[in-house]
């Protein structure tokens, strides 16, 4: 069962992300172009570089962004991939889950103390609610342009870390006998699945604003 919802899941919410730029694109004219899909495909590619105009905390803080994001697509494949072909996670697999899980809550620690003060909510954010901020331009969705689903996903990801460790590496500590110990790795299947599904939407929601602010502000210039 927990395959099938999972393949289930992750269908829903590319399919989900793919009619959401449809409908709200951001970028470029002429998407369908190929000159559009390769000036995509280079910028989309530019965005793992930190920016010329970041200080070197932001830079810092951004490497070690990059590394959980690179942390958490390994833990993403080998968790989720032989359960997609109908295999176990086993062997040589687990050995790089388990060494990259470390690597992952280490970096979305050190993401959560430094992003904590930039991702908090304010009274612009109560506004963009009352949907008065966006009426204005139909073209923006007023949830994952204004900033308000980054700000809400980030804290969402922060809150359900702590479950996804917490149930992986209690579960492998003889306190609580097998049945506890099953219980915790079920739990912790269903709890990666949502933090997995939840991080592609803000993973989808940041490289938008940062399409959009990048435009913006040449469009200022």
């Amino acid at each position: 069962m927990f395959r099938m919802i999972s393949m289930s899941a992750y269908a829903v919410v590319l399919l989900g992300i793919l009619l959401h730029h449809l409908i709200f694109p951001c970028g470029y004219e002429k998407r369908f172009s190929l000159y559009s899909l390769i000036r995509k495909k280079v910028h989309l590619f530019t965005l793992i570089f930190p920016e010329q105009k970041l200080s070197w905390p932001q830079k810092i803080c951004k490497c070690i962004f990059m590394i959980g994001l690179l942390s958490f697509a390994v833990l993403a494949i080998t968790g989720f991939g032989p359960l997609f072909f109908g295999q176990r996670l086993e062997g040589y697999l687990l050995m790089i889950h388990a060494t990259f899980a470390p690597v992952f809550i280490g970096c979305a620690a050190i993401v959560a103390v430094l992003g904590a003060g930039k991702y908090a909510f304010s009274g612009k954010d109560a506004e963009v609610l009352s949907c008065r901020c966006m009426e204005s331009n139909a073209k923006r969705c007023w949830l994952t342009d204004s900033g308000v689903g980054a700000k809400a996903g980030f804290w969402v990801l922060l809150v359900l870390s702590l479950p996804v460790t917490l149930t992986m590496v209690l579960s492998m500590l003889p306190l609580f006998g097998t049945d506890g110990q099953a219980f915790l790795f079920e739990a912790h299947r269903w709890c990666a699945l949502a933090f997995a599904l939840i991080a592609i939407v803000e993973l989808y929601i940041l490289i938008r604003m940062q399409i959009l602010g990048e435009i913006h502000s040449f469009d200022g210039n």
